[in-house]
């Protein structure tokens, strides 16, 4: 359980690193694109932040499959 632990906490830190350093990079960038969904549009967003974070969060996710997937090796000694 441990383990599950130190690995979720290395995976939202590495997360929100990313998603730091994306915020820091992206705040100059002169072009600008919006998204355009069925219902309405997005705010104007820089594409490499827009790319960026669709890469965090697959990395979210796929961390998190990862740690659940693990199978608990421990032995009840009773």
């Amino acid at each position: 359980m441990f383990f599950r632990l130190q690995l979720l906490t290395l995976n939202v830190a590495s997360a929100i690193l990313l998603i730091f350093f994306l915020c820091l990079g992206s705040q100059n960038i002169g072009k600008r694109y919006s998204l355009d969904f069925f219902i309405n549009k997005t705010v104007a967003l820089p594409i490499g932040f827009l790319v960026g974070t669709s890469f965090t969060y697959g990395l979210i996710s796929g961390g998190l499959t990862s740690i659940l997937m693990i199978k608990n090796n421990v032995t009840d000694e009773s």
